[in-house]
């Protein structure tokens, strides 16, 4: 038993239905069941009678409901204690994108008061295991669209909640303007096969490589880390693809587009169920969304 599962408990006793409750918890509702059935049999008593007209609560179930309601609000209180100091802190993980690394360097450093803000990059999959043990408090995926269905089944799996990040970007072959395709208006994914091509070694962005067509790649090279990335690229003799919205602003890389594949990246951000983004935190993912069409709550959840 932990703290996740009085919440559950509270909230179907609130809404006075599973389906409700795994509505408002962003969960489905088999697996809320099962979370539900699971801590009355470690508690050897039924919280809740099945019946064909919904759930009804027991008479231990009352009790237990009343216990468990003063433990969360104990629990708020305790997670209160520090929170001046600690709510406006971001601790996020990311997949190696640069947007967001370059957003959140601006964000942090216009900070009236230094906050001791963390980022790491990593792996989609490793962004969600990540948010999933609580090492960080919001993860930031992106995924092909094809991947989509996947990523949900990931997300539902790790009992997390996600919402949109950005709008779906295009992807390109993204290289050095010294690199020989450099001055071309446009390129097929077969080209890529005949140049040496890097991309990141964490499972999804191979995985990746099999989405676009190029899993076979004949001079593939692996780095783990963004630095390494594009030290590779800027040599002239490696390309990779990647999703951008417009030509980059810096002149020292180039995107062309692909003529015969129609390549589409979407991203979600994530949080454990039931977290409250503080306001800082929601401050950060709009200053990253500024430019797109966002309003306030307007993000499509999943």
């Amino acid at each position: 038993m932990n703290f996740h599962h009085l919440e559950y408990a509270v909230s179907v006793a609130k809404a006075g239905s599973i389906r409700k409750a795994s509505q408002k918890l962003y969960m489905s509702q088999p697996y809320l069941s099962s979370m539900i059935k699971g801590l009355e049999e470690e508690l050897g008593y039924r919280i809740f009678s099945r019946t064909a007209a919904g759930i009804v609560i027991t008479r231990e179930g009352e009790e237990f409901i009343k216990s468990a309601k003063i433990i969360l609000l104990e629990l708020k209180k305790i997670r209160e204690m520090n929170m001046d100091e600690e709510e406006g802190q971001l601790n996020i993980s990311c997949y190696y994108a640069s947007l967001v690394m370059e957003k959140f360097l601006k964000f942090h450093n216009a900070s009236a008061y230094k906050f001791s803000d963390k980022i790491k990059e990593m792996g989609s999959k490793d962004v969600l295991e990540s948010v999933a043990s609580g090492d960080s408090a919001v993860g930031i995926v992106f995924f092909a669209r094809e991947k989509r269905r996947n990523y949900m089944k990931m997300i539902s799996e790790l009992n997390l909640f996600a919402a949109e990040f950005l709008k779906p970007m295009q992807v390109y072959a993204f290289m050095s303007r010294t690199h020989p395709l450099a001055g071309m208006s446009g390129v097929k994914v077969e080209n890529l096969n005949d140049y040496p091509y890097v991309t990141y070694n964490d499972e999804c962005s191979k995985n990746y490589l099999d989405v676009l067509g190029i899993g076979e790649h004949p001079q593939l090279l692996e780095v783990s880390d963004r630095g390494s990335f594009y030290d590779v690229l800027r040599s002239g003799e490696y390309l990779t693809s990647m999703a951008y919205r417009k030509q980059p602003e810096s002149g020292e890389f180039v995107i062309i587009p692909f003529e015969d594949k129609d390549m589409v990246i979407c991203s979600v951000y994530v949080t454990a169920k039931n977290y409250q983004l503080s306001k800082r935190e929601k401050d950060f993912i709009e200053f990253v969304r500024e430019g797109e069409v966002h309003g306030s709550g307007n993000s499509k959840k999943y």
